[in-house]
């Protein structure tokens, strides 16, 4: 595991797309790993497909507030996001992509944008609803936050042992895409 400091993330996408399951992934493993740890979704409930947002932060540090106005790392599943997000990535942070999803990505300002198709991997494995675990894996193993296992172990919290194989199989795919295109 890499040096333990301040991790920031916000992922966006809309609901049904497992923007808050991810965010609720990583602050579960962080739990176990970091001093202080937030998580602050924001979605509207009353509209299936609405705007989904989640900030992510762990620390060996106070956090002072569970909200960023810029992030360190970004996750956009869909297009709404994409856009919002790449003005808000702090310089040198990290943007990831659903391009599978995001078509038109304009090249990078002053922060690394990694283009993962995570819908067409989830749905090359027979479930597109996976998406959000593939950008998962691929995010975990780009950034090194946390081990594998802490992250897997805190995503079999989640979904339960009855799900786990096709979970870790959508995980897994995001980390050799990941490894395969030299991400890391």
């Amino acid at each position: 595991m890499t040096e333990k400091k301040r991790h920031e993330l916000v992922v966006g996408g809309t609901g049904g797309q497992g923007v808050l399951t991810v965010a609720y992934v990583l602050a579960a493993a962080a739990a176990e790993v970091y001093n202080y740890v937030t998580r602050f979704p924001i979605y509207m409930a009353t509209q299936r497909g609405g705007p989904a947002f989640a900030t992510v932060i762990f620390s060996d540090q106070e956090i002072a507030a569970p909200i960023l106005s810029r992030a360190e790392n970004a996750v956009a599943m869909e297009t709404g996001s994409y856009g919002r997000f790449k003005k808000e990535v702090k310089p040198g942070g990290r943007l990831f992509v659903n391009s599978s999803i995001v078509k038109k990505v304009d090249p990078p300002g002053d922060y690394q944008l990694f283009e993962i198709p995570a819908t067409d991997l989830a749905k090359e494995l027979g479930k597109p609803r996976m998406a959000n675990v593939v950008m998962l894996g691929a995010y975990r193993e780009i950034t090194g936050v946390m081990t594998e296992e802490q992250v897997l172990k805190a995503l079999q919290k989640d979904v339960g042992e009855g799900r786990m194989e096709v979970t870790l199989e959508a995980f897994k795919r995001g980390v050799q895409y990941a490894r395969d295109n030299k991400m890391v």
